[in-house]
C-alpha cells in the first residue's frame, strides 16, 4: 500500500498528466519510467552544510562555561534591541547563572561588515544590552560587559577573495562567560 502511495505520488510530480494514472503499476513499468527521466544539467547538487547554523552552541571547560548565542536571534540587523526569542534565550540563561561564582562575562562580537569604529559600538551596545537583561533577572550576580566588534572571528568573514556569508553569520554573537559552581 504504502509502494502505491509512493509510485502515484512520484507519478503526480515527475509527470502532471499521470496524476490519476493506476498506482498499482507494476515494478518494471516503475522501473522504466524513472530510468527514462533525464534531467540533465537542469538538477545540480546544494550543499546545506552552511545554510544551518546552531543559534546557540555551549563550551565547558575547568568549571568555566561560556554560553554563545548567535546575534542573529538576539537582535535584528544592524540592531541592539533584543527580540523576544533573545528575551527567552537570555532568560533560561539567567536562571542557570543565579548559582554561578565570580563575574558574569558578555562579550559583543559582529562580523567584519561595516567600519571597525561602528562594528566596535554596536558590539559593544548589543553586549550592554544582554547584560541588562541579565541583570533583571540573574539576580545578585555581577556582570560585567564589552565589546569587541569584528574581533576574533570564529569563522572566515571572506574565503578566496569573496565575501561568505556563513561564516560573517557565525561571527556575529554573543558570548556568555562564567563559574558554574
Amino acid at each position: 500500500m504504502m509502494r502505491a502511495a509512493l509510485v502515484a505520488a512520484l507519478a503526480a510530480i515527475a509527470v502532471p498528466g499521470v496524476a490519476a494514472a493506476d498506482p498499482n503499476v507494476p515494478d518494471q513499468n516503475v522501473r522504466e519510467s524513472v530510468r527514462d527521466l533525464q534531467v540533465g544539467p537542469a538538477v545540480r547538487a546544494v550543499d546545506l552544510s552552511d545554510a544551518v547554523l546552531p543559534l546557540k552552541e555551549e563550551q565547558a571547560a575547568g568549571g568555566t562555561v561560556t554560553v554563545r548565542i548567535s546575534a542573529d536571534v538576539l537582535f535584528e540587523f544592524g540592531r541592539a534591541t533584543l527580540t523576544a526569542t533573545a528575551r527567552r534565550e537570555i532568560g533560561e540563561l539567567a536562571a542557570r547563572l543565579r548559582s554561578a561564582s565570580g563575574a558574569v562575562r558578555v562579550v559583543g562580537y559582529t562580523d567584519s561588515i561595516g567600519t571597525p569604529a561602528a562594528n566596535l559600538l554596536l558590539s559593544r551596545r548589543r553586549a550592554a544590552a544582554v547584560k541588562t537583561e541579565l541583570a533583571k533577572r540573574a539576580g545578585a550576580v555581577t556582570i560585567v560587559s564589552v565589546g569587541r566588534g569584528e574581533a576574533d572571528p570564529v569563522a572566515p568573514n571572506t574565503a578566496k577573495g569573496k565575501d561568505f556569508p556563513p561564516g560573517r553569520a557565525k561571527n556575529r554573537r554573543v558570548e556568555v562567560t562564567f563559574r558554574q559552581t
